[in-house]
């Protein structure tokens, strides 16, 4: 059974609870973030960016905008650290044509800016469609889950397994992790369980370092490649993750991403570029 698109999801609640706000005023909104998402560094910033679009999703939803609107690409940028308690989202329209919506995005906490966005929701749009996108990784025998610790405990929140190349501090020749994972809520995902998922794994530089270094991510940005906006994956399917750092300098790192659906379709990419050092 092939994935397929959930165009229920904008009639009922999310699918994927967990990044939960609620409304205190016009473009305003609140969160609570748990300690269960503490990373290696910090808070992991893929929630956090989770939260701002499920901030966005209601504004638009206020606006009125048609049920094939979804999100399709979005950029964060982190300028301190956010720790597990709440946090305060602030929305504010850009621009809303008849296809595209844009909107900045804000987290705050104590008064102080963590993090600053800006999302484009969009219907489908008629064009070129093809792919020179790298193919989806077979997944081998013998991979290995990914588990949390005291240190990373959001690694514990979906079930996923690496290749068993990929070890932390490994020293491996590539900069590069292989994973496959499955969303919980019974293979359910939406937009922004993605786009947490898209900054959920190990910073793809540990695996050819030798030992624990800096990887704070500065900026984090992601593109939806298929409109619906939710997913739905058969029993024992997986989503195939496959992450790159290409190129390490001075101090930073671009790390890429892609993403499939189980019958090999791109479903996302990522680009981050995080601290290396």
């Amino acid at each position: 059974m092939n994935p397929t698109p959930d165009t229920a999801s904008t009639q009922r609640a999310p699918i994927w609870p967990e990044a939960h706000v609620a409304p205190v005023g016009p473009g305003r909104f609140t969160g609570t973030i748990g300690e269960h998402w503490n990373a290696l560094q910090g808070l992991n910033g893929g929630m956090v960016a989770a939260h701002a679009v499920r901030a966005a999703e209601a504004v638009l939803a206020d606006l009125g905008v048609a049920s094939d609107v979804h999100l399709r690409a979005a950029t964060f940028g982190y300028v301190s650290g956010t720790v597990a308690g709440e946090l305060d989202i602030e929305v504010e329209v850009v621009r809303q044509g008849r296809s595209l919506v844009t909107s900045h995005v804000r987290t705050v906490q104590q008064g102080r800016t963590t993090m600053v966005g800006r999302l484009h929701h969009s219907a489908p749009w008629e064009g070129a469609r093809y792919s020179d996108a790298p193919p989806m990784p077979a997944r081998p025998d013998g991979t290995v889950p990914l588990t949390g610790n005291e240190r990373a405990r959001h690694f514990d929140r979906v079930d996923t397994q690496l290749h068993p190349t990929t070890v932390p501090f490994g020293g491996g020749d590539r900069a590069e992790w292989l994973a496959w994972s499955r969303p919980g809520h019974g293979g359910h995902f939406d937009s922004a369980w993605l786009t947490m998922f898209g900054d959920y794994l190990p910073p793809a530089v540990f695996a050819r370092s030798t030992e624990p270094s800096r990887a704070v991510t500065i900026e984090y940005g992601i593109q939806i490649h298929q409109a619906a906006g939710a997913w739905s994956l058969a029993d024992g399917e997986r989503l195939t993750a496959h992450l790159h750092a290409a190129h390490s300098h001075d101090g930073f790192a671009v790390e890429d991403g892609w993403f499939y659906l189980p019958d090999g379709t791109v479903l996302a990419t990522t680009r981050q570029t995080r601290l290396a050092g």
